[in-house]
């Protein structure tokens, strides 16, 4: 796979991304990311929406650790935090600091904005589709990746919460059959923690850790992440 986002290439090593908030970036050293390979900026979890902000933020960010960004503004229907109206704006405006951006696949207007945007400003584009409550059917799961790589997709990545041993099996074999086109993977809550380490040995590109605080259930440390990826020979 020839796919990089920023610096790191995607399938060689499983990557760790470290999710960081406003706050985050501006009290946090740059020693505190040494574990993660990429930063998740999650702009829906920052105090402050300004424009000057955000934009000092990802500055801030770039110019501190040194490592590839993803720009993330999530939906409230998936996870987001706080509400932002209008993120296409906000896409525009991080998109010249940022080396991808995270959209919903479900999204379709902003996914079409993503999609152009990216090309325009050769980045690359993370479909992706959150479910907190459980593990949809394998065909909707199936159905979303299509979606997503119709809608021009460089990376597809399904993030899911896991109620019974079924549910992370059915996970790791949708991946294992994707392996070769570009998926992440994640398995949320207690059952579904073992996916934090183990869904890159069936294909999943990077796993989601947490820097200063968790941004999801179940989600480790990026430390942790790391320190058993060495453990187990995987880095």
């Amino acid at each position: 796979m020839n796919l990089y986002i920023g610096k790191c290439k995607l399938g060689n090593v499983p990557l760790i991304a470290g999710v960081l908030t406003d706050s985050d970036v501006n009290g946090l050293g740059p020693g505190h990311v040494d574990s993660a390979d990429i930063i998740e900026l999650r702009v829906d979890m920052f105090d402050s929406f300004a424009p000057e902000h955000v934009e000092q933020v990802f500055r801030t960010a770039r110019e501190k650790f040194g490592k590839p960004l993803i720009a993330t503004i999530r939906d409230t229907k998936e996870g987001g935090w706080k509400e932002i109206r209008d993120r296409p704006a906000m896409y525009r405006l991080v998109i010249p600091f940022a080396d991808a951006v995270d959209v919903e696949i479900l999204a379709d207007d902003l996914m079409k904005q993503a999609k152009d945007l990216c090309r325009d400003n050769g980045r690359r584009l993370i479909g992706s589709y959150h479910n907190f409550e459980s593990t949809p059917a394998d065909n909707f799961l199936e159905q979303l990746i299509a979606t997503g790589r119709r809608n021009g997709s460089d990376v597809v990545k399904i993030a899911v919460t896991v109620n019974e041993e079924d549910d992370f099996i059915r996970l790791m074999l949708l991946t294992l059959r994707h392996k070769s086109q570009g998926v992440i993977t994640i398995a949320m809550g207690d059952r579904g923690l073992p996916s934090r380490v183990f869904s890159p040995l069936f294909g999943s590109l990077i796993t989601y850790a947490s820097i200063n605080k968790p941004s999801a259930p179940g989600q480790l440390s990026a430390v942790e992440v790391m320190d058993t990826f060495r453990k187990l020979k995987m880095r």
